[in-house]
């Protein structure tokens, strides 16, 4: 039972962050938009972008080092408990040229959005959810903006809105 309400939790969290995300960045971004719009091909690379973006987890926590290692200048020792912050990541500019930019054809390495190796999320179904939901949003709606200022959800942990009204000519 437990493991069915993670799946259930995590799936909603993960993909509801990354659709709401999504529109606001392509509501910021109108020429990424509308280059979507028009070579839905791009969904792949897109929907990756999306979520190195505008993570819709930006940490965790409860992780523990499992060897004493050097990451920086900073040293961690076996057993120390470490909390990740994975949007920050995302951004990092040793990794990402322009991190500050939405780039839907980014071909610069997948995003640690959904973490990696072993704690890797569930989250896969988001992935795939954003690839078939995007080019249909954009194709149906192609003129959209913001109806009010939308209303992010208080938590540091999962980042995603809690209301965002859109209009669609």
């Amino acid at each position: 039972m437990r493991l069915a309400t993670l799946i259930l939790a995590a799936g909603f969290e993960t993909t509801t962050g990354l659709l709401t995300n999504g529109v606001a960045a392509l509501l910021d971004h109108p020429a990424q938009a509308d280059r979507w719009r028009r070579t839905p091909e791009l969904s792949g690379t897109a929907v990756e972008e999306i979520l190195r973006y505008d993570s819709p987890v930006q940490m965790t926590f409860g992780r523990t080092a499992v060897d004493d290692i050097e990451v920086g200048d900073t040293s961690l020792h076996a057993g120390q408990r470490l909390i990740t912050i994975l949007g920050a990541a995302n951004r990092d500019s040793e990794v990402f040229t322009q991190p500050n930019s939405l780039v839907l054809d980014r071909d610069e390495g997948i995003p640690l959005s959904f973490g990696a190796g072993i704690h890797h999320c569930l989250a896969a179904l988001a992935r795939l959810e954003g690839q078939v939901m995007f080019p249909k949003l954009l194709a149906r709606f192609p003129d959209r903006e913001l109806a009010a200022e939308p209303q992010r959800r208080p938590s540091a942990t999962l980042r995603g809105f809690a209301a965002m009204p859109v209009r669609t000519g």
